[in-house]
């Protein structure tokens, strides 16, 4: 394992694996990031000023830790490792800027709302996050977007490519048009499997997500929009007629689902023999609110 020159962390894995015996856990994902300016420049994306709350998702041996307490901020470290938990503990100086509190848990149970309800301020979200939780932490932080301001994430590539893809592209999915409809996304810069240890298959994208105070989902709300975009899309190469067609037959039991399908089109002035791969977000916005007055009325 090759370390650039002043690497500095708040523990360095080989002091984690020889003091502590301690090791890289495979089933929650870790991968250390190793190098100092990949996480410097992760950090200074928040944009942090004095008093924000920050949460920082799995900052297992402190890259991004070692930076983010030097601001005069609140600080919540989630992580569900107890012994890497135990071990940062040891390493955060009392003279830390940040007033750092350190949650034993696992970040898709945690209650943001919680760290807002004295302030109403809003949190800013950092990590690198792993694989396995990727998508279900995206969906955990969308539906907690009224705490949330801004989210600065390392993802896999292809999982950050697919948060950030337009209509019509191959990484176009059900997470691009969910993302696209609560915040504005941006990519930060590619991360090579060299950075970390122990050393993944597969180069990361550092995202910053800045969530908006209206979604376009608001008036109908986020499972319904989920929901209906997630039916969608499990026909994504079937034209948009066919696949509404089956959503009214299943859903809402429409006895001439093709005529109602071709009004909605119509209403909504999206071509009927697009694919839902081609649907732009807006789009399935409008179509579901539609809908979801059909349901309103029932």
């Amino acid at each position: 394992m090759l370390f650039p020159d002043g690497f500095e962390m708040l523990i360095k894995p080989k002091e984690y694996l020889e003091n502590y015996s301690g090791q890289p856990r495979k089933s929650l994902g870790q991968h250390f990031l190793v190098q100092p300016k990949t996480a410097e420049l992760i950090v200074k994306a928040l944009d942090i000023i004095p008093e924000d709350i920050v949460v920082e998702i799995g900052p297992g041996l402190g890259a991004l830790t070692k930076y983010l307490i030097e601001y005069p901020c609140s600080l919540h470290l989630v992580e569900l490792d107890r012994m890497i938990a135990a071990v940062l503990k040891e390493h955060i100086s009392e003279r830390a800027r940040a007033k750092t509190t350190l949650h034993i848990k696992d970040i898709l149970a945690f209650d943001f709302n919680v760290l807002t309800y004295d302030s109403r301020k809003k949190i800013k979200v950092v990590g690198n996050i792993p694989y396995n939780i990727s998508s279900p932490l995206l969906f955990h932080l969308m539906q907690n977007h009224t705490f949330i301001n801004v989210a600065v994430l390392m993802v896999q590539r292809e999982v950050g490519e697919r948060w950030c893809a337009e209509p019509g592209s191959r990484a176009y999915g059900i997470p691009s048009v969910l993302l696209a409809c609560c915040a504005t996304r941006e990519k930060l810069c590619h991360v090579g499997k060299g950075q970390f240890y122990p050393r993944p298959k597969v180069d990361s994208l550092v995202v910053k997500l800045h969530f908006l105070e209206k979604p376009h989902w608001e008036t109908i709300g986020y499972n319904f929009f989920r929901h209906f975009v997630s039916c969608l899309f499990k026909g994504r190469r079937k034209t948009i007629m066919n696949t509404l067609k089956k959503y009214l037959k299943t859903e809402i039991k429409a006895k001439d689902a093709q005529v109602l399908a071709e009004a909605l089109l119509k209403k909504t002035t999206i071509h009927p023999r697009k694919r839902p791969e081609q649907i732009s977000p807006v789009d399935f916005v409008r179509l579901a609110q539609e809908i979801h007055k059909i349901f309103s009325e029932k």
